[in-house]
């Protein structure tokens, strides 16, 4: 099971964020952040979410717990529709479908 603190503080440290400018990002203090991620805080789905969009990651990739057996071409695939409208991976997908047949 994971941990959502731990899992916070790697991701946190992984994109170059303090505690403190996460802190600042939700509008809460360094010790709640810092209370989170020592697990004397709850986390609430809310903030996680807020947590998660400061972080630019969704939440189904918080909770991904080892991504290292996927294969790199794939991660890039993955990372480059991220910020593509919903249209736009709509078409994708349907290109890459058509690639399959």
């Amino acid at each position: 099971m994971i941990n959502v603190g731990e899992r916070i503080k790697t991701i946190r440290k992984s994109k170059g964020f303090t505690s403190n400018s996460l802190a600042e990002q939700l509008e809460v203090s360094q010790s709640f952040v810092s209370g989170i991620e020592n697990g004397s805080k709850k986390c609430s789905l809310e903030t996680l979410d807020s947590i998660c969009t400061i972080l630019d990651i969704t939440l189904a990739e918080f909770f991904q717990e080892d991504d290292s057996d996927i294969n790199p071409n794939v991660k890039r695939l993955l990372e480059a529709s991220k910020h593509l409208t919903a249209e736009q991976k709509e078409l994708l997908t349907s290109f890459l479908e058509t690639l399959n047949k």
